[in-house]
């Protein structure tokens, strides 16, 4: 495999390199969410897997002979995904917290009633941003939550439209 193919959307990918990549990036990309990037900061780390993983779809193109303008296609529904599926993990997580937050305030949770009133008291949100803002290690613990979700729908994408590409035939012939 060469390992330009990774790392730059000029050269071609063969199904096998294609395939490789995809697995290498994705587990890169887990080891990156498991362990962190301490000295590297902020979204680098994300545009760094996103362009390879680009990369490797223009490749995949450029080795079937086909146009790499498709090749965005799968990194932009992949991120729109990993926005989604970051979304749904924070908003479990916040619900969760939210009804902590009530029962802490003496609300029957159970009660669909009480806790529909509570919840429409205009001084709840407030008071439950308030709340999550007092402790900062439960706050984070809300937001990291949406990693792992994030990750996977991510690459649920990703594979798919490598399926897709994986399967791509040269221009011009055909599947026997």
């Amino acid at each position: 495999m060469n390992p330009l193919a990774l790392l730059m959307p000029t050269h071609r990918a063969s199904v096998s390199a294609f395939v490789l990549g995809l697995a290498l990036l994705a587990m890169i990309d887990a080891l990156r969410l498991a362990f962190g990037t301490a000295p590297i900061p902020g979204f680098i780390p994300l545009f760094v897997i996103w362009w390879v993983c680009f990369s490797l779809f223009a490749n995949r193109r450029r080795h079937a002979g086909r146009n790499i303008g498709l090749a965005v296609l799968p990194v932009l529904l992949a991120i729109l995904a990993k926005g989604i599926g970051a979304m749904v993990g924070i908003g479990t997580q916040l619900f969760a917290g939210m009804m902590t937050f009530a029962e802490e305030q003496g609300v029957d949770t159970t009660d669909q009633i009480a806790l529909n009133e509570a919840m429409m008291d205009p001084g709840f949100q407030p008071a439950f941003q308030a709340w999550l803002e007092a402790d900062e290690a439960r706050l984070l613990e809300m937001v990291s939550a949406g990693a792992w979700p994030s990750f996977i729908a991510f690459w649920v994408v990703a594979g798919v439209f490598g399926l897709w590409f994986a399967t791509l035939q040269r221009n011009g012939s055909g599947t026997a």
